[in-house]
């Protein structure tokens, strides 16, 4: 199962200096590419002078660099996000001198580049992995995840809520016009009754004037005939 990755710790590494030339003994990139020859010009820098025990930080280009030596004359390296807590870098740096020195004992004071990175590998790629996971290894990140958390679930529920709400709207709306389309519909039947009323009347008032006309054309002549011949006699 891929390990999720939360954009937060890119790059960890252990040096030592012999004179003015730095050596990474070991190092792992996190989801990321890192170019020692880059960390090692950092290392080599003059002015880096470094107390042991001293949690030294600064950024540059976005990243936040945290370093720290020891007694050994080993120098841990973290690279992180530039927002990254220094409380979570300290904790992780201590972590990683722990872990690294019962890993590699005093192989790493006489090592060469890289050589450690074998052994140490999976190390190294464990404590970028916990570290870059804050809400893991920090309390106060932790809380202020589970508050996102609760934030995204009321906004979810806000969500929720407003699409209920606006079903609800569309089912009134529905309503209203399939009352308003049977009441059009009520109106045209209505209309349509009366309409076919008056058209029945027509056709019964034509009827009855065509029998009318039909009896008084037979009825007339046959009484002007019964009238003549009456009077003939």
């Amino acid at each position: 199962m891929a390990t999720e990755y939360f954009g937060n710790v890119y790059f960890t590494c252990v040096a030592r200096r012999e004179g003015s030339r730095a050596i990474v003994v070991a190092s792992h990139s996190y989801n990321t590419e890192t170019d020692l020859n880059a960390v090692r010009q950092v290392l080599e820098q003059p002015t880096l002078e470094m107390n042991p025990r001293s949690h030294y930080a600064f950024t540059t280009s976005g990243m936040a660099w945290h370093l720290m030596a020891d007694m050994r004359g080993l120098i841990y390296v973290l690279i992180t996000r530039d927002q990254y807590p220094q409380r979570c870098a300290h904790a992780c740096l201590e972590e990683l001198e722990r872990t690294f020195v019962a890993k590699a004992g005093d192989r790493a004071t006489t090592a060469q580049n890289r050589s450690l990175d074998k052994t140490t590998g999976v190390l190294l790629q464990k404590i970028c992995q916990k570290y870059d996971d804050l809400a893991s290894v920090d309390r106060l990140a932790s809380v202020t995840a589970k508050v996102e958390s609760v934030k995204v679930t009321m906004q979810e529920n806000v969500d929720v809520a407003l699409q209920n709400c606006v079903r609800l709207e569309n089912i009134e709306r529905a309503a209203e016009e399939l009352q308003q389309q049977a009441g059009v519909f009520k109106r045209q039947a209505k209309d349509l009754r009366q309409k076919m009323w008056w058209k029945n009347l027509k056709m019964k008032l034509l009827l009855a004037f065509i029998i009318i006309a039909v009896l008084t054309a037979i009825i007339v002549p046959i009484a002007i005939f019964l009238d003549n011949s009456s009077k003939d006699d």
